[in-house]
């Protein structure tokens, strides 16, 4: 082993200790930056843009994942200034005169803690989400089951107690969901075919001011035309009785690929509302990227989508609000579906991870756009 120069040694501490200082200072410099960058990324959110426009940005987490996805609600809370709650009778009357509000509190809280709203979701809708005694009943058969003036008292009494209880943490209401299905039973047969939907609007009225919408879904490609003319046909019905319709929700569970003029489709959609006195919510949006191979470029075509939705929505004051239907691709609703599940979708503004996928900058960018034009 060659021999150290001994009067080297004070020349070369001297480097050694320069180098490392000099090392120190640039990791310093760029764990700053990062910090700066990351300051900056969380300082660029969705509800810092919705916010300043008045616009509704909503999503939820599943009751069952609540608890467990702290994540999520730092996301929750970070990005949306409006979340959703169930307003159906398997959520709050598990048992007949019995209401449970502990999952709405639990989302009432959280919403006040963090100055956001709520959405309320299907007040009344299909068979599968009445409460168990209800399903029950009904195996005799809907007319066996309940008198007209039964379930009349039914709907009055489960619509404004729980109207009642969200108080106004609530924006607005989904008071009728997808009514053009032809499976919102009992409802449907024992009051009425549009009896009922004015009954249910009558009934939510008398217990709040929040905005009460008639949803419905017109189809996974686009807005189809004869759906949309039959869905408009059936308000222009109902507010020339008198039935207070403050809004219209338009589900969107797109997927790709899309009709080429989905946009124009969806602009006919709110010059429609515009025309019969509603506001519009887009009330459950996701995105199937497609199966694989079948759309190119299937991520940035997912974004442009978000994108162009949002920003269609957006031009248009009359446009109130979005929601995300899911927080995130691990919770999505497409692949747990009882029929034609798709196990492959990854339809949400974030990963599986809780990550920012290019749909949610999509979402960001039209935001951003919008606030710009003010």
């Amino acid at each position: 082993m060659p021999r150290r120069n001994s009067r080297l040694d004070p020349v070369f501490n001297v480097l050694m200790k320069s180098l490392l200082l000099a090392l120190m200072v640039a990791s310093l410099i760029v764990a700053a930056n990062a910090r700066d960058k990351n300051k900056a990324e969380g300082e660029d959110t969705l509800r810092k843009y919705a916010d300043q426009l008045g616009w509704r940005i909503a999503t939820g987490i599943k009751p069952k994942s609540w608890e467990q996805d702290e994540q999520g609600r730092e996301i929750l809370a970070r990005e949306f200034n409006a979340t959703m709650e169930m307003g159906m009778m398997n959520s709050t009357q598990l048992r007949e005169g019995q209401f449970d509000f502990s999952r709405m509190d639990r989302t009432i809280r959280f919403a006040k803690d963090h100055n956001m709203k709520i959405w309320g979701a299907a007040l009344i809708y299909r068979a599968d989400s009445l409460a168990p005694w209800m399903q029950e009943r009904m195996h005799l058969g809907p007319r066996r089951a309940f008198t007209p003036q039964q379930l009349d008292d039914l709907m009055r009494k489960q619509i404004q107690t729980v109207v009642r209880h969200g108080g106004d943490a609530f924006y607005a209401w989904g008071v009728v969901n997808e009514p053009l299905s032809g499976r919102n039973q009992p409802w449907q047969t024992i009051l009425g075919e549009e009896d009922y939907i004015a009954k249910a609007f009558r009934y939510a009225r008398e217990a709040t001011k929040s905005d009460l919408v008639l949803n419905e879904t017109f189809g996974h490609t686009g807005l189809i035309k004869e759906r949309v003319d039959r869905f408009f046909e059936l308000v222009e019905r109902l507010k020339s009785k008198g039935v207070p319709i403050d809004g219209v929700g338009t589900e969107m569970h797109l997927e790709a690929p899309l009709d080429p003029d989905y946009l124009d489709q969806f602009h006919d959609f709110l010059q429609r509302a515009k025309k019969n006195g509603v506001a519009v919510y887009i009330t459950e949006m996701d995105v199937y990227q497609g199966s694989q191979g079948a759309v190119p470029n299937a991520s940035d075509n997912q974004k442009k989508i978000y994108h162009d939705v949002t920003a269609t929505c957006l031009a248009d004051s009359n446009c109130k609000g979005m929601t995300i239907w899911d927080l995130s691709d691990k919770d999505t609703w497409l692949a747990n579906k009882k029929r034609n599940a798709i196990p492959d979708a990854k339809p949400d503004l974030f990963d599986e991870a809780h990550q920012k996928k290019p749909a949610y900058y999509g979402v960001l960018e039209a935001l951003k756009e919008r606030v710009a034009k003010k």
